[in-house]
């Protein structure tokens, strides 16, 4: 039913690192002789010429094309990136204060928006000094704290100030998730401030300092996903803009961090958390350029473009009246607010609106729910296991011996695939008996009668990607040779996972044997996770939604890798109980 086109084992590439020429003593040593025999030097010798030297630099946050790199310490001159982030040094400028404004980013083709930075240290030939978000943070802290940030990052050993994170995975992730958490808060300042004095460039140091603050106060390392985190951030940078917001914010500055913290934090942790599983186990491939494509391909860019071109946490703030941000006992209402829009479940918003009664600008808070509120999409309403039908839960207790399959019911609301074909891939991921199984189908085409789920299948030639790691180890790429049918009937219209039938490929591939097959198929008694994550063809974004308690929020971002591809999308995850 289907024919292998490749077994292997999955492997780590390495990072190749640059070395710098080191000139040799000999030309000194002719040069003092020179002079010895011309009569040691006297006050009348010719000054020797200095040589010039050229310095190279590179602004990255993925590539920034276009921007405008301003040397502090060097009278302000200014140069330009090229497509690939390069610019060059003024002459005669090597050591200096960099600022980076401007310009593209290559990675989400958004404008950038934010500011970049990196401390004054004197810069060598045959050096390429990085700006990234990380030399911001070491730019808010000092140059002696860069070692101490990168363990705080996970990156213990690696040198932020030279560092392309476009050549190194972890440095990569860091740096994007870091400037998303910048750029939010910024935003978030961008709100409060109305009528204040704080500019731009203000909003975005006082959000880099309070993020350098975190990390460097973290204990261990630094969980940038973790909602205390952020709330401290997001408090941090308000006392720190204090100067340049209105007068009426500043006189109660700590209530106001406070409640802007409450309220802000819960939109910025999802966005930051979101960004940061998009940028999971990313693959580097032989050129930045191709890291970039394959990233654009698997949908991971989708989520790090939305996280970009947002500006609900200004708008957010904006909602709220000042007085209602000097006081105190508002703290766990704007929470609640807070909380509503993070999910974008309408009425959850408009209920906790409600209770903040006149503290909230209505027709702005309506503005904000229409603005996170799905429009087209498809929507994930529940699960079928085992014959039995569960609502979208983070925990599932089903019955039965044996889980053979999950059954995903699907509705199509508006036009979730913008007129064109509804294709996607489909990745699926779940950890049992010590191994985690991952799926990737590259083509699911669904039929849609008008909402109505009635077929789906996987065309003939599709690719299926599979890995396993832990007690079981393999990977394999196989292709079907006949069109697979994944649908089912059941609750309207269901997209069927089928793990023994995932197996089955596995093992008639040779990857697997039997008992091996068997030991993977799940079985009372046990608790495992599962991840379900949905991306269009080539990277296209499409929009799921989750039925949560009768109404519909935005579906958690997922991903799921194997040795050979990527899926990142909406998604779902959840931990199943399978009892006897």
């Amino acid at each position: 039913m289907y024919r292998r086109t490749e077994v292997s084992i999955s492997g780590e590439s390495s990072v190749q690192t640059n070395t710098r020429n080191i000139l040799t003593l000999g030309i000194m040593a002719a040069a003092a002789a020179t002079l010895v025999a011309c009569g040691g030097g006297g006050d009348n010798s010719p000054t020797p010429s200095q040589p010039s030297v050229t310095v190279s630099g590179k602004a990255v946050d993925f590539y920034l094309s276009g921007a405008t790199v301003t040397f502090l310490d060097c009278g302000n001159k200014t140069a330009t990136t090229n497509a690939t982030g390069d610019f060059t040094f003024p002459a005669g400028c090597t050591t200096s204060a960099l600022k980076v404004t401007g310009g593209t980013d290559i990675g989400t083709n958004q404008p950038f928006t934010g500011v970049l930075q990196a401390p004054a240290v004197t810069y060598k030939e045959g050096v390429t000094p990085v700006i990234s978000p990380l030399t911001t943070l070491v730019a808010q802290l000092g140059p002696t704290q860069a070692a101490a940030l990168a363990a705080k990052l996970g990156l213990a050993g690696k040198d932020l100030a030279t560092l392309d994170p476009m050549q190194d995975a972890a440095t990569l992730k860091a740096a994007v998730v870091v400037q998303q958490l910048v750029d939010q808060v910024t935003k978030t300042l961008t709100g409060l401030a109305t009528g204040g004095t704080l500019t731009a460039e203000a909003a975005a140091a006082a959000a880099a300092k309070a993020v350098a603050n975190a990390v460097a106060s973290a204990s261990g390392t630094a969980d940038l996903t973790s909602s205390a985190l952020v709330t401290t951030v997001v408090s941090g940078a308000v006392q720190n803009a204090q100067s340049g917001l209105p007068a009426s914010l500043q006189s109660n500055i700590a209530a106001v961090a406070a409640n802007v913290a409450a309220l802000a934090a819960p939109l910025i942790t999802s966005q930051v958390s979101s960004v940061n599983t998009a940028l999971d186990d990313i693959a580097l491939s032989s050129s930045p350029a191709d890291t970039l494509s394959k990233l654009k391909a698997s949908g991971s860019i989708n989520v790090v473009t939305e996280s970009a071109q947002t500006t609900t946490t200004t708008a957010l703030v904006k909602a709220v009246t000042p007085a209602a941000l000097t006081d105190a006992s508002n703290a766990s209402k704007l929470a609640a607010l807070g909380d509503a829009v993070s999910t974008g479940n309408t009425t959850a918003i408009q209920d906790a609106a409600a209770n903040l009664g006149s503290a909230v600008d209505s027709t702005a808070i309506n503005n904000v729910a229409n603005a996170v509120k799905l429009t087209n999409y498809v929507l994930l309403s529940n699960l079928t296991i085992n014959g039995q039908a569960y609502p979208i839960t983070d925990t599932i207790s089903v019955t039965g011996g044996t889980l053979s399959s999950i059954k995903v019911a699907l509705t199509q609301n508006g036009d979730a695939f913008s007129g064109g074909p509804s294709q996607v891939r489909a990745g699926l991921s779940y950890t049992y008996g010590g191994t985690q199984v991952d799926v990737i189908i590259e083509n699911v085409t669904l039929t849609f009668n008008g909402s109505q789920l009635v077929n789906v299948v996987v065309p003939a030639n599709t690719t299926y990607s599979f890995e396993l790691s832990g007690n079981v180890s393999a990977a394999a790429s196989l292709t079907n040779s006949v069109a697979d049918n994944l649908f089912d009937s059941t609750n309207g219209g269901s997209l069927n996972l089928p793990f023994t039938v995932f197996l089955g490929k596995l093992k008639s591939a040779g990857a697997l044997s039997q008992a091996q097959a068997d030991a993977l198929t799940p079985r009372s008694p046990s608790t495992f996770p599962v991840t379900f994550a949905l991306t269009g063809i080539s990277g296209k974004d499409v929009k799921l939604g989750a039925l949560v308690d009768g109404n519909v929020e935005n579906a958690k971002t997922a991903s799921v890798r194997t040795a050979a591809a990527k899926v990142t999308g909406d998604g779902l995850k959840t931990t199943v109980t399978l009892n006897p």
